[in-house]
């Protein structure tokens, strides 16, 4: 309206707000009519429950922009799982910093319900998280992952070993 305008300078360019000039170009329809679905601000991280190593049952964190599984030296310790402290490699996190992990338990038995999966896993000294199922895990499983609006998420993980 005029009235908003009146302390805008002469000359000055005004933009329309994006949504409202999408609106106006739908037909029949008036400018704020249409419902816009927008996605909330956040969601919870996704975990899953398994069994590790035989022993307990650990919250594992989904993580598919990882590039490795990890797990935290506590936990580890606690599950009686043993690493090869030959075998470390240097991780950059997301303040920069480098730190080298502990080293790498191999062939880390999973069990997801009926279904046995072997991880190599790399032990981190006191990372934010007890476990970390990274890009191996999503690889391996062939999972996946359907998202719902309502916050629901269905994972569905193949069999590696019988591909069922």
């Amino acid at each position: 309206t005029r009235k908003d305008c009146d302390d805008i300078p002469a000359g000055s360019i005004l933009v329309d707000d994006p949504v409202l000039q999408y609106l106006r170009t739908q037909p029949g329809d008036k400018a704020g009519s249409k419902l816009v679905c927008v996605a909330e601000e956040s969601h919870a991280l996704r975990s899953v429950f398994p069994t590790i190593n035989k022993t307990g049952v650990v919250e594992l964190l989904l993580d598919g922009g990882s590039q490795i599984v990890s797990m935290s030296k506590e936990v580890a310790q606690q599950l009686g799982i043993c690493w090869d402290p030959s075998i470390v490699i240097h991780m950059q996190s997301a303040n920069r910093q480098l730190d080298k992990t502990l080293g790498l338990a191999k062939n880390m038995p999973f069990r997801f319900g009926d279904i046995p999966i072997y991880l190599q896993v790399h032990i981190i000294r006191n990372p934010a998280y007890k476990v970390l199922l990274g890009r191996p895990f999503y690889a391996i499983t062939e999972s996946e992952i359907k998202n719902a609006k309502d916050r629901g998420q269905l994972i569905t993980l193949t069999n590696p070993n019988t591909g069922r």
